[in-house]
């Protein structure tokens, strides 16, 4: 073995290591777990939230962010490329920043407050408030991982389906998604993943009702770790519960573009 590929290893191996070492810290420390905090109301009300929440986030950054991923990956002007910068935004703005940020704009005292609470409506300390968070923090994962994907999808496939009858919208829906799958899954899991552990941009916007993530920061403060590890270990299932289904998903995906691209195939041998 060379000298290089011996501190390859060694280097990957340490960075490895590294993010291994807190999760077999944790199962070491199982049987030693205050399990009795995860019964509480207040734990299961704030994980239900974390949960309804993230998914309400992830589906508007979906319904939202796919056919902005399709305009930045498909259009080759300048202003694609502005559109890149303008999303990637949220991702080099730090989370507390980001909650300031959204609660002077949807903050009560704000014009779009004022109105919001005129309707019936409250932007801030609310569901509402945490979904907006969520999605302004989470619409990157979702945005750039999926136009990275529909980049690498071979225009001719899209022109061979338009050809054969269907409009733009199937196309899109039926050909380009697909053949974008894998990055638009990962994107969506990334999401849906960081949405629930949001910290700094809910408790600027909505501190109440409490995520699991302030939920688990009060604890930290009234009993430290011990009354904190549990709902960590919670999440920690749900995030590898998300990585499993993403992989599972992955395995669909390559069946599916293997027909796909095999009827594509046959479409140009006939002609």
């Amino acid at each position: 073995m060379s000298l290089f590929r011996i501190l390859i290893l060694g280097l990957a191996s340490i960075l490895v290591i590294y993010i291994m070492l807190p999760i077999l810290g944790i199962i070491s420390r199982i049987d030693t777990l205050d399990f009795a905090s995860l019964l509480s109301s207040q734990t299961t009300t704030a994980m239900l939230l974390s949960l309804g929440a993230a998914t309400a986030s992830t589906v508007i950054c979906i319904v939202f962010g796919l056919p902005l991923a399709y305009l930045i990956a498909r259009s080759k002007s300048k202003a694609a490329q502005l559109l890149r910068v303008a999303t990637t935004i949220p991702l080099a703005v730090p989370p507390l920043i980001s909650g300031a940020l959204l609660v002077n704009i949807y903050g009560e005292n704000s014009p779009l407050g004022m109105v919001a609470e005129h309707a019936g409506l409250r932007l801030t300390q609310s569901t509402i408030g945490i979904v907006i968070a969520q999605v302004y923090v989470i619409s990157p994962f979702v945005v750039l991982t999926a136009s990275a994907g529909i980049e690498k999808v071979d225009i001719n496939y899209e022109y061979t389906s338009r050809i054969l009858g269907r409009g733009a919208a199937m196309t899109f829906l039926t050909v380009t998604i697909p053949l974008a799958a894998k990055e638009i899954l990962a994107g969506i899991s990334l999401a849906w993943i960081r949405a629930i552990g949001e910290f700094g941009a809910n408790v600027m916007v909505a501190y109440n009702p409490k995520t699991i993530s302030i939920q688990l920061w009060e604890y930290n403060a009234l009993g430290g770790l011990k009354l904190v590890m549990p709902g960590v270990l919670i999440v920690l299932i749900f995030s590898f519960a998300s990585l499993a289904f993403w992989l599972w998903i992955m395995n669909l995906r390559r069946r599916t573009n293997t027909t796909l691209i095999s009827t594509t195939e046959q479409y140009h041998d006939h002609n």
